[in-house]
């Protein structure tokens, strides 16, 4: 067994072990944001929470567990376990830059250090995505509306569903070898059309339901969207390489043009981020980098500098920057130190940490009133002289009465 293990490992060493690896997530990536849009969409045309709603958050968890899944039985090596040293090496994937690429304002740039982090970062992301597309057609109950309020999260959700397997598709034939193209264009020579034809579907589809009695966008008797409840401003957001997407939604053809044009944006983001081997990740699909405020905690990935997360340390409480691994504080951008990183689940390696969170070894930084450190412990025996006293050391999270404040 154990040679045969042993050949596994090397087999997932090679260059047809990285692509079957890359090609894997990107296919898996993209059946997730499909399967995150139809579900919302549908608890959209209910008029439900999702993650309140036990068969959709069954559905949503199912899918991302899907995708964690098949990561690891094709890049995670013979014992099929992420961060172990048969795993497919993630330079050979295209996933060098260490962190989650993030979209828009969300909270998806977690670290990156195996091919299991890199599902966690396209899970993030792929919901991220749905999310924010589904909510720009997501009107409140309105009987008097309902065909038109249960068409718009049904025919945006085919939007994405479309554009994510046109995307898709043409990935995996550029992984095959058939074109060399970014995609959708030029890519495959089918992808822009297949886009094209999803767009036309869905609006045809939104104005036979919305379009009032001529079931037509531009008429007089439109549902408009301050009827339906939905927003006056399309998102400032920009389609890779394509067309900027804010401004005013006052008709129904607005609204349209809106759903389409976000459409394009988060699908080929999350799509996008999935392929780093093939492309970079778009400029439009994250916001500017935030930068490194001492002592101050952050409240998405988009506070954070480039290539850090912001983490929370196991405390509830508290979250604050934290950067790739590192021996010195030279090797840290914008002023971060170089500590060893600490949370409630203990001390691991060595971390790039913004000024204001840093403490010594198998000590956390926690705001409880004020940014303190304070040494993990499991019994009074571990805290120091002279109080010498641990604190909730039965829930597996002690910490000694001792503290500091953190640098």
């Amino acid at each position: 067994m154990r040679f045969a293990l042993t050949i596994l490992a090397f087999a997932f060493a090679t260059p047809a072990a990285a692509a079957t690896c890359r090609d894997v997530i990107t296919a898996e990536a993209g059946r997730h944001v499909q399967a995150a849009a139809k579900t919302l969409a549908t608890c959209a045309r209910r008029h439900v929470d999702c993650d309140a709603d036990p068969a959709s958050a069954a559905k949503l968890a199912s899918a991302a567990a899907r995708l964690r899944s098949k990561v690891a039985d094709v890049c995670c090596g013979g014992d099929l376990t992420c961060g172990t040293p048969d795993d497919v090496a993630l330079a050979t994937i295209g996933w060098t830059t260490g962190f989650c690429p993030n979209l828009d304002h969300h909270d998806c740039n977690n670290l990156i250090d195996s091919p299991g982090d890199v599902a966690t970062c396209l899970v993030c992301l792929g919901r991220a995505a749905a999310e924010d597309l589904i909510a720009l057609a997501a009107p409140p109950s309105n009987p008097a509306l309902a065909r038109c309020t249960a068409a718009l999260p049904k025919a945006v959700s085919k939007l994405a569903v479309s554009t994510s397997k046109a995307l898709a598709a043409c990935w995996a034939a550029r992984g095959a070898g058939a074109h060399a193209n970014p995609c959708p264009v030029p890519g495959d020579g089918r992808a822009a059309a297949a886009l094209a034809t999803a767009s036309a579907r869905a609006a045809k589809v939104v104005c036979r339901a919305c379009g009032g009695a001529d079931h037509a966008c531009g008429g007089g008797d439109d549902v408009s969207p301050a009827t339906l409840g939905l927003p006056s401003v399309c998102p400032a957001v920009t389609v890779p390489g394509g067309a900027a997407c804010g401004g005013p939604v006052t008709t129904l053809a607005d609204l349209v043009a809106c759903a389409d044009c976000v459409a394009s944006h988060d699908v080929e983001c999350a799509d996008h981020a999935a392929v780093p081997a093939f492309v970079p990740y778009p400029g439009e699909c994250a916001s500017p980098p935030g930068t490194c405020a001492p002592g101050v905690e952050c409240t998405s990935a988009a506070d954070c500098p480039a290539g850090y997360a912001c983490l929370d340390n196991g405390s509830g409480t508290t979250r604050y920057c934290v950067g790739p691994t590192c021996a010195v504080d030279g090797e840290c951008d914008g002023g971060a130190v170089c500590l060893q990183y600490c949370t409630f689940a203990g001390c691991a390696a060595r971390r790039c940490v913004c000024p204001g969170f840093a403490c010594g070894a198998e000590e956390v930084c926690i705001d409880d009133g004020g940014l303190a450190c304070r040494q993990l412990c499991t019994g009074d025996a571990d805290c120091p002289p002279p109080l010498g006293v641990c604190v909730n050391s039965t829930f597996a999270s002690g910490l000694c009465i001792d503290s500091h404040p953190c640098d």
